[in-house]
């Protein structure tokens, strides 16, 4: 415990110190916060009634947001220590392999957290609505920060630089941000991909943000939606189990 505290505050500080990655992590979402506020747009929302465009996407702002600063920030920080070396000194200390991630894991949470209310802040000021559920909002947005961490860690296995951390990063939240539902109703997409949409691991965490932020939705009322996550959160943390090592590959 004491080790991982200490690496804990230690990767904290680290992601501080690095100001335009982490100002830039924090600006890209609320940019499209403010994009989508500003114009008046006309869309299909999904059949709910009383809800704006960009009340409809505010959430699914919250989701991506989290997606980038999680498996992307995570993908490249790994690749990093990879390029640098570090992975494989940490092997030959006694430092353990569990302490190093878990202080990871712990720092991204922790930052991705001061993202996801400072979107929610801006967010409400602009105009959107969240409902008063915020705080299930952050339990929310903390399982899926642990499908995007192991994702991340998934892929800088699978790497040896961090720009190919990065392009495969950015190859995989790409498609993910347009087919999960996140600008338009899943159900406007052609049938045949409408269940692998659903399937995605950003599409549960999108459902249920819009859930509790416009239908006022309690945990209890999120069965599905958690069970796909749990499952994401599974099998991304198993797929970071056989592809990452603090080796070299």
């Amino acid at each position: 415990m004491k080790q991982t505290a200490q690496l804990f505050l230690a990767t904290t500080k680290m992601l501080l110190r690095d100001r335009a990655a982490f100002l830039l992590a924090l600006i890209f979402p609320i940019v499209f916060v403010l994009a989508f506020a500003v114009f008046d747009v006309s869309f299909d929302t999904g059949g709910l009634t009383g809800v704006d465009y960009f009340e409809y996407v505010l959430p699914a702002l919250l989701a991506i947001g989290l997606m980038n600063f999680a498996m992307v920030g995570m993908a490249a920080s790994v690749a990093r220590y990879r390029e640098q070396q570090i992975l494989k000194r940490i092997v030959v200390t006694p430092l353990r392999p569990s302490s190093f991630i878990a202080g990871q894991v712990g720092a991204r949470v922790l930052l991705a957290a001061v993202q996801t209310g400072l979107i929610m802040v801006v967010g409400t000021l602009v105009g959107g609505s969240l409902g008063s559920s915020w705080p299930l909002l952050f339990v929310i947005s903390t399982l899926g920060n642990l499908i995007f961490i192991s994702l991340g860690f998934a892929i800088a296995g699978r790497v040896r630089t961090v720009d190919a951390a990065n392009n495969v990063a950015g190859l995989m939240t790409t498609p993910l941000m347009f087919f999960s539902g996140s600008f338009f109703p899943v159900e406007s997409m052609p049938g045949w991909l409408q269940p692998l949409a659903d399937l995605l691991p950003l599409t549960p965490l999108i459902d249920s943000m819009r859930a509790i932020a416009l239908q006022g939705a309690a945990l209890t009322d999120l069965g599905s939606e958690l069970a796909l996550i749990a499952a994401w959160i599974i099998a991304g943390l198993g797929l970071a189990r056989m592809t990452f090592r603090f080796s070299e590959m």
